[in-house]
C-alpha cells in the first residue's frame, strides 16, 4: 500500500468517527431538548391549573364582597328607619 492510500484510509476512518460522534452529540442534544419541552409542558399545565383555581377564588371573593356590601346597605337602611322611629317616639311632632 502506498503512503497516500494509508493516509486516505486514516482520513476516511477519522471522518467516520467524527461523523458518528456528531450524530451522538446531535441525538443527545435532541433528547435533552425533548426532555426540556416535556418539563416545560408540565409546568405550563400546573400554572394553568393554578390560574383556574385563582380565577375561581377571585370570583367567589367578589361574590362575597357583593353580598356583604348588599347586607351593609340593608343594615344601614334598617338602622336609619329605626333611628327615625326612635326620634318620632322620643320627640313626637
Amino acid at each position: 500500500m502506498k503512503l497516500q492510500e494509508i493516509h486516505l484510509k486514516l482520513m476516511d476512518q477519522n471522518l467516520k468517527c467524527l461523523s458518528t460522534a456528531e450524530e451522538k452529540r446531535s441525538q443527545k442534544k435532541k433528547n435533552k431538548s425533548e426532555e426540556e419541552i416535556k418539563i416545560l409542558t408540565e409546568r405550563l399545565k400546573e400554572a394553568e391549573t393554578c390560574a383556574e383555581f385563582a380565577e375561581k377564588s377571585v370570583a367567589k371573593l367578589e361574590k362575597t364582597v357583593d353580598d356583604l356590601e348588599y347586607k351593609l346597605k340593608c343594615t344601614k337602611e334598617e338602622h336609619f328607619c329605626t333611628q327615625q322611629m326612635l326620634d318620632q317616639t322620643v320627640c313626637p311632632e
